[in-house]
């Protein structure tokens, strides 16, 4: 940075067979820069760009990078389109602590903290793609791409998907970036018959496949090609030969929002109105704009700062909202686009929600122990193809080199020209021993099971020392050590399976010898030198003439043998290749022991789920019982309160009904006799005329028979109180029986008459009774009431709390509604509604469970309808669900048979019929 300016770099090819890709990213680029400079630029600096080429090589790359970082200072690099060329400037951003945006999809498996990559990564592009197609019935595939990182790797995941799908893949091949000629491979495809062609070619090797695969004669109709990697700009090259085929991508030209739209009129204006966009362009112009939210939000340009402010940043792009995750990389939409005749694309999928990035496959998200280790060895995949591709490619620059010397220098001598080869060839086997000894090591390390890693290593040992037979075999030991036979575990041969456990298990001298040499290397079966130290003639017997055996013995498993075996002649087994052996060896027994370990956790962690899920059920099964106890000790107080209470009530009451007959019959007779004596008798007595006023006699005679009457009403009254309790409580009618439904409701409606009634502050609460012609009902009436009688009193609390809350009571008079009602099935119904406050959706599916109350602390257990459902659906085997509408009010729906059918002991449940009624 100096003074108001602040440098960042763009490193792109803008030469060479990857400059009609990445040219219209450094555009892209570069509008994206004009246009934040034009706001203001960057914390109050303008942004000055540095274009560099990188001339579609990797070293070009790599030491633009270096001269942009080491010499320009820039405070960010902007570029790169091919995964060599990151891979060659990502050691160079780290050297210096610098930051690369990458705008391009890629093939995953890397993390750099210096890196933000904003193209695609697999399970966002190539996943969903290959589904797809699968999901279009193309389940014969054709893989065909570039020979560098990205499309070896990206195949390799294209082919675990396909297999996983039940697809096949038909072949796989590879073409060099900026090759021309694609005949061979086009007739490849033609005898191969495919479904369809999945491309990860690059670059303009594009534009002569394509129309070589028209000139063919091969319509999209009879083998389509679905890319990865062909974008809008390419296709202004390839012309109409490309019409009808598909490419996966986030990103079209043709997405009809109005972000896109405004996107490709600046974009127009800028360059020109036959200029197009594609997914890498928009990702090329997206990701300056997240630079610059990330540096603003960190208040600096220093990747230490930026980096953590850089995450969750979000932007709305051409292709809509892309997110910036924790993991630097981009979460983004998925899209499948059909290739007009105009070059366009027609979208025919699209999977809007943004897919997370997962570079390693979800592999760095999984908790596990084996975590670190697993990313690590993918991580390797990449690092390991790279390697392959750059030695490959150094192969052939040499074969072009060595050829060129050789047309310049036809008149130097054959034996001169002999011995250049022979080097040659020397050189390219060291090269693929090498490249086979690491993706050896790689595969036996990348998988934690044994038949995988002792399959792999027999096939990749047979191919890489070319020999006729490699095998694995275990040795059967008893307790006491002692050799009992040879088990078969892995084979790879070019001839019938060679019949060696039978064998070793018929000369065990022989398996003594094999299994306690570290390494036994046998030339010639046929030395009688040989012969005299080794019973090898059972193995001459069997046409094996050379043999090299190591053997393997790991820490926790039982020992084995690694055996290579030649039959064509005596072969001569090489130092490097003993070497190599030994190595395996080692390796070998390091896999086996963590397979084995690995085995044992699984097996630990399954029986630690298995125990921690009977604990679960033995917790919930103490839960239900310890409701059912403390509700039947609070019925059995409530049974023996109330039946005390209706006793000592019952006794007066009685009483008092019985002498109010009496009462009333003496006092006529009294009136009668006192009527008599008027008229018989006149009476002129001052005193008795002056206390007949005070006591005003005629009112007595006229107001007593109605004293009496209201008496009598009174005591019916609590007589019928005391009936209603005897009826709720049911204490008379534990069993099961046949009752009427109306009149547990009424009678718990009486009970609860108190509270229906006015308060001070607080109106009568309606109760609208609709009932329906029920039949009587078998169950067990005094549990039943227990139900109304819970329900009832939340809906009243409901209410209650409504009133409190509302701050205008006149809007709706509180009411309570009971609904009965006989359904088709011969059952009844019972519906409890109110207008309270209604039950939020978030805890509607908690309301059965045990001790759970959303009422304050001494005002609820949590055990009311945790019982209602125990008496219900266990104890009835009906159902019972709850709807609300929060503000507004609740429906208790209660539904059991008319008949009950399910005849069980008291406490017994039955989940199974009952389990899917609950909500």
């Amino acid at each position: 940075m100096t003074g108001s300016t602040v440098k960042v770099g763009i490193l792109h090819a803008l030469s060479g067979t990857m400059a009609i890709s990445e040219t219209p990213l450094k555009d892209a680029a570069m509008m994206a820069i004009a246009e934040i400079n034009a706001a203001g630029g960057v914390l109050g600096k303008q942004i000055q760009p540095t274009i560099e080429d990188g001339e579609s090589a990797v070293m070009g790359f790599a030491l633009q990078a270096k001269k942009l970082i080491e010499q320009e200072r820039v405070a960010a690099l902007f570029g790169c389109w091919t995964s060599s060329c990151r891979k060659a400037v990502l050691p160079i951003v780290e050297k210096y602590n610098s930051q690369l945006w990458y705008p391009v999809q890629y093939e995953g498996l890397e993390r750099s903290p210096n890196i933000f990559y904003t193209g695609m990564c697999p399970n966002q592009q190539i996943e969903p793609a290959v589904r797809w197609l699968l999901e279009q019935g193309k389940t014969h595939l054709y893989l065909l791409g570039s020979d560098y990182v990205f499309p070896r790797t990206a195949n390799k995941i294209v082919k675990a998907t396909v297999k996983q799908m039940g697809g096949t893949i038909l072949a796989e091949e590879y073409l060099p970036l900026g090759e021309k000629q694609c005949a061979a491979a086009i007739a490849h495809i033609q005898e191969k018959q495919p479904d369809a062609v999945l491309s990860t070619l690059n670059g303009d090797t594009n534009i002569a496949f394509y129309q070589q695969y028209h000139q063919a004669g091969i319509s999209a109709a009879e083998i389509p090609i679905l890319a990865l990697s062909v974008a809008e700009p390419t296709l202004q090259e390839i012309g109409e030969a490309a019409a009808g085929h598909y490419a996966a991508w986030s990103y079209f030209q043709s997405l009809d929002i109005p972000e896109n739209h405004h996107f490709i009129r600046n974009f127009r204006h800028r360059y020109g109105s036959d200029r197009v966009t594609s997914d890498p362009i928009v990702s090329a112009y997206t990701q300056v704009y997240l630079w610059k939210q990330a540096v603003e939000a960190a208040g600096s340009f220093h990747i230490d700062d930026i980096r953590p402010a850089a995450s969750e940043q979000k932007v709305l792009s051409p292709s809509g909202w892309v997110y910036l995750r924790q993991n630097q990389h981009i979460e983004k939409p998925f899209r499948i686009g059909k290739i007009r005749r105009n070059g366009q694309f027609e979208i025919v999928s699209t999977r809007e929600t943004p897919i997370k990035p997962l570079p390693f496959l979800g592999a760095d998200e999984q908790n596990h122990l084996f975590r670190p280790v697993v990313v690590d060895l993918l991580g390797e995949v990449s690092h390991s193809i790279q390697y392959s591709c750059q030695l490959e490619d150094k192969s052939r620059q040499l074969e072009n080199a060595i050829a060129e010397l050789q047309s310049k220098n036809e008149q130097l001598q054959a034996t001169q020209a002999e011995l250049v080869r022979s080097q040659q060839r020397l050189r390219e086997f060291q090269d693929r021993q090498e490249v086979l000894r690491r993706r050896l090591y790689h595969q036996i390390r990348c998988s934690l099971d044994l038949d995988t890693v002792l399959q792999t290593t027999v096939q990749e040992i047979r191919q890489l020392l070319q020999i006729d037979i490699c095998q694995f075999v275990w040795y059967e030991r008893d307790e006491n050590g002692r050799i009992l036979g040879f088990r078969h575990a892995a084979v790879d041969s070019l001839a019938d399976p060679p019949p060696n456990c039978q064998l070793l298990a018929a000369n065990p001298d022989l398996g003594e010898i094999l299994l306690n040499n570290y390494c036994l290397q046998i030339d010639d079966l046929h030395s009688g030198e040989v012969l005299a130290k080794t019973p090898q003639q059972a193995f001459l017997q069997h046409g094996i003439q050379s043999l090299l055996v190591t053997s393997v013995r790991p820490n926790c498993s039982q020992d084995g043998l690694l055996l290579c075996q030649h039959r064509q002649g005596n072969r001569v087994w090489e130092i490097d290749e003993i070497e190599l052996m030994l190595e395996i060896r080692e390796q070998l027994a390091i896999a086996i022991d963590h397979a084995h370990l690995y085995r044992q956790s699984r097996e630990s962690e399954i029986a630690a789920n298995s125990q921690a899920q009977r604990l679960s059920q033995v917790l919930q099964e103490l839960q239900d019982k310890q409701a059912q106890l403390i509700q039947a000790e609070k019925m059995s107080s409530l049974g023996q309160m109330v039946a005390g209470i209706a006793h000592e009530i019952n006794n007066p009451v009685n009483f008092i009904s019985g002498n109010l007959t009496y009462a009333e019959n003496y006092f006529f007779d009294l009136l009668q006799l006192l009527g008599t004596y008027q008229e018989r008798c006149q009476i002129q007595d001052p005193r008795i005329q002056q206390q007949i006023a005070e006591i005003d006699l005629d009112f007595i005679k006229q107001d007593f028979p109605e004293i009496i009457a209201s008496m009598q009403s009174g005591t019916e009254r609590i007589q019928g109180l005391v009936q209603s309790l005897k009826r709720f409580s049911h204490l008379d009618e534990a069993e099961n029986k046949a009752v009427d439904l109306h009149h547990g409701i009424d009678s718990t409606l009486q009970i609860l008459q108190y509270r229906l009634q006015s308060q001070p502050g607080r109106p009568e609460i309606r109760v609208v009774r609709e009932y329906g012609n029920l039949p009587v009902v078998e169950c067990y009436p005094g549990q039943m009431n227990q139900v109304y009688l819970n329900i009832i009193s939340n809906a009243i609390d409901a209410v209650d709390a409504w009133l409190e809350t509302t701050s205008d009571r006149h809007q709706r008079i509180p009411t309570i509604w009971i609904r009965t009602q006989r359904t088709a099935d011969d059952w009844v119904s019972i519906c409890i509604a109110d207008n309270g406050v209604g039950i939020s959706p978030q805890i509607q599916n908690r309301l059965f469970d045990p001790f759970f109350t959303t009422k304050p602390v001494g005002k609820g257990t949590g055990l009311g309808l945790a019982i209602c459902y125990q008496i219900v659906v266990q104890r009835h085997q009906g159902k019972i669900w709850c709807s609300s509408t929060a503000g507004e009010g609740s429906e208790f729906w209660i539904q059991i048979p008319r008949t009950n059918r399910y005849q069980h002991d008291e406490g017994t449940t039955n989940d199974n019929q009952s389990s899917h009624f609950f909500s």
